[in-house]
């Protein structure tokens, strides 16, 4: 059935309400038809512009397209490669560059990683410590060139199954300690 044919069915059932709809419909229809060509002459002309500024670099692995690919790109740059790894539950010792008038000094803040937030460059870390029977947490980029982590070896690795540790606010004392799985050394030397 065309869709003349579903206008003059329309109208006949609806009267003048349904003769609305159909002028309404066949508009709709007109628009359609009208956008559809525009979108594959955009295409096409996007296609075309997009292989003659073609250039020899191929972002093609980053799964991105167009201002999100720019994004990672330019944001690459400011990356730190160097890092550690980070888990949740880790104690890190992070070192905080604090300039107070012409001087500089390294300000260090031990504690455990409670969450991390993973956005690029936007990555970020809390810390979580308590002092003299409060907790404090502070947040920190993790791509700060003000900032250098740096893990504290314990006895083990800590037992974590959450991806955040918010719990631990609720807890006081040695309930806030995390279990410890200890990792047995290798005999290296073996006489």
């Amino acid at each position: 059935m065309s869709s003349a044919s579903t206008m003059r069915v329309s109208t006949a059932r609806g009267g003048a309400l349904g003769a609305k709809r159909a002028v309404s419909s066949a508009r709709a229809l007109r628009a359609r038809v009208d956008m559809s060509a525009a979108v594959s002459f955009t295409r096409e002309r996007a296609a075309v512009v997009a292989s003659a500024t073609k250039r020899a670099t191929s972002y093609a692995h980053t799964n991105r397209k167009g201002l999100a690919a720019f994004v990672e790109r330019a944001s690459a740059k400011q990356m730190k490669g160097d890092l550690i790894p980070f888990r949740v539950g880790m104690t890190l010792k992070v070192g905080v560059t604090v300039a107070e008038g012409n001087k500089t000094r390294v300000q260090p803040y031990e504690g455990v990683v409670i969450a991390i937030h993973r956005a690029g460059v936007a990555t970020t870390v809390t810390v979580r410590k308590t002092m003299q029977g409060f907790g404090v947490e502070r947040v920190f980029p993790v791509h700060s060139p003000l900032c250098t982590f740096e893990e504290i070896r314990g006895a083990g690795k800590p037992v974590v199954r959450r991806a955040k540790l918010f719990y631990l606010r609720k807890l006081v004392g040695k309930q806030a300690r995390l279990k410890t799985r200890f990792v047995a050394k290798k005999d290296q030397a073996k006489k």
